[in-house]
């Protein structure tokens, strides 16, 4: 098992991005542990128009086929529209790729967000990975 502090002041699969905290990113972090079946991405702070380019960075660096990626979100504050279409366009992408997508900890605020747009039942929500 393998966990890489991936955003948050230091390294994004081994390469800086943009200085570590730069674009105010101070108090927003991405954790990943791999495992030979599963890829766990655990998400700290808001996740809005500012945070979804290095996220989504980060899980495009990401090798998912034949794999379960569990997208640990009990720790993000807010949830913004940005939020939504990262979710929407990665589950795209686990259809096309052939990976599954498992969203933890969905917080409230984000499964009202996907009550509203109706699209709650296009994700495999699961209880959280740790506590809140």
């Amino acid at each position: 098992m393998t966990a890489l502090p991936v955003l948050n002041g230091s390294t994004v699969m081994g390469s800086h991005v943009n200085g570590g905290c730069a674009m105010g990113l101070k108090d927003f972090a991405v954790d990943v542990t791999e495992q030979p079946q599963h890829v766990f991405v655990s998400v700290n702070g808001d996740v809005d128009y500012e945070t979804c380019s290095p996220l989504t960075r980060v899980l495009h660096r990401l090798v998912l086929p034949g794999r379960t990626l569990v997208l640990e979100l009990s720790h993000v504050s807010f949830m913004g529209t940005s939020a939504l279409q990262l979710l929407l366009a990665l589950r795209a992408r686990a259809i096309d790729e052939e990976w599954t997508l498992e969203l933890a900890g969905m917080p409230d605020q984000g499964l009202n967000v996907l009550e509203l747009t109706a699209t709650r039942s296009l994700f495999t929500l699961r209880p959280a990975l740790t506590p809140a």
